[in-house]
């Protein structure tokens, strides 16, 4: 019998202490414009929920991460002596050794046995070790790649395309359930722009939780305020470092101890806050990536027509509505690694669909992967952990190697 506690006690426990001595990720204001979430260095996929949370709480200052197998194949070898971080995740796939009809194993190119992604009657858990880039060797230097808007244009577009209401004016910043609105001071109290778009989100996520079906309780007594407040400001630190926008407690750090002793008392309640911070962070970011869709699908739908196409107000206010039974124009959906963009309506309800790889093809909603794509969109969370599934996988359970840096839980 194991004598290791479950990775999600070990983190709650580091995070209690963290608190403690005042170096939570809570705690030490992000206001780089070169940050980023946690993501692999093969994939480029970041990380989400909970795997994002204990990777960010190494408090390292590159995102890159892998692992050791993966460094090698980045010809950026681990460092001799350092000291693995674990993750971890439920599955229901896994890869099994290939054999022939004989029983021979079947080889690569390389000389290595192959391996085949299964699907496993039940889910089971994979644990996954990895190393920062800071702990590779050649590693060149983390820059951020510059983007085409500033933070806070990104914030701004994201709030309009979330028809949230906006109220301007005192001292105050909250969510009120009862108005529909968030209400907050008028941007020039703010120290900078990007301190109020930091705001005004955290409150766009305590709207999410509170309209999204987070909310399990359905009230705001003393308790599930402890919890909505952990959940929205994960989701701050999740859309910090996405956005390149400052994070800072403010107001929020009396729930320190709140949070030391509700994580004491349930220790998994840290991995659920995290998974439900992620939901809202995909929630949000929405907003964004469903416009710049749109206006690509329009784009391209316009080339191939031979003409341009301005879309009606009207029209564009139907387009921000999710519609959860059907695919449309502008959702754009990750399953099993890749990406997929739904690009225009044609007829008898074909879909022109654009997969990562950029090559375009028609799906018609009787294809089985109209009813996966369905389900991805539905469930973008579910989709998140896999595609860190698909990073980790194959090193977790395949190819084994001597190595010089250890494993610390």
């Amino acid at each position: 019998m194991s004598t290791y506690k479950p990775l999600s006690e070990q983190i709650a426990g580091r995070m209690i202490m963290d608190i403690k001595n005042g170096t939570s990720v809570f705690q030490r204001p992000n206001n780089s414009l070169n940050s980023d979430l946690p993501f692999n260095i093969e994939s480029g996929h970041k990380y989400a929920g909970p795997s994002a949370l204990v990777l960010l709480m190494q408090k390292r200052d590159d995102p890159r991460w892998g692992t050791s197998n993966q460094a090698n194949r980045n010809h950026t070898a681990v460092m001799k002596g350092a000291t693995g971080t674990l993750i971890n995740f439920m599955t229901q796939f896994e890869y099994q050794k290939v054999v022939d009809e004989k029983g021979e194993p079947v080889l690569k190119e390389n000389g290595k046995q192959r391996t085949e992604r299964v699907k496993l009657d039940e889910p089971k858990q994979v644990d996954a070790w990895m190393f920062n880039g800071e702990q590779m060797r050649n590693m060149p230097k983390w820059e951020k790649e510059p983007m085409e808007l500033s933070p806070a244009e990104r914030a701004q577009l994201i709030l309009e395309n979330s028809k949230a209401v906006i109220e301007h004016g005192g001292d105050d910043m909250y969510y009120d359930r009862d108005l529909g609105a968030i209400i907050i001071p008028e941007k020039e109290q703010f120290a900078s722009p990007e301190q109020y778009y930091a705001e005004a989100l955290h409150q766009l996520a305590h709207k999410t939780y509170q309209t999204e079906g987070l909310n399990r309780d359905g009230d705001l007594h003393a308790g599930e305020m402890v919890s909505e407040e952990l959940r929205t400001n994960l989701a701050s630190l999740f859309l910090s470092k996405e956005l390149n926008l400052p994070y800072d407690l403010n107001e929020h750090v009396g729930y320190l101890n709140s949070w030391s002793v509700l994580l004491k008392e349930e220790p998994g309640e840290l991995f659920k806050a995290a998974s439900d911070a992620q939901k809202i962070v995909d929630h949000v970011m929405a907003f964004e990536k469903k416009m710049e869709v749109e206006q690509q699908a329009e784009t391209s739908e316009a080339i191939e027509n031979g003409q341009s196409h301005e879309q009606s107000p009207s029209e564009t206010e139907q387009s921000a509505q999710r519609n959860p039974n059907k695919l449309e124009t502008g959702d754009v959906i990750r399953h099993k690694g890749n990406e997929f963009t739904v690009l225009s309506e044609q007829k008898n309800k074909v879909l022109k669909v654009r997969d990562a790889s950029g090559d375009k093809f028609n799906l018609k909603p009787k294809d089985g992967l109209y009813s996966a794509l369905l389900h991805a969109k539905n469930n973008p969370l579910e989709q998140s952990q896999e595609m860190e599934q698909s990073t980790a996988e194959e090193e977790s359970l395949g190819e084994e190697e001597e190595t010089d840096y250890t494993m610390s839980r």
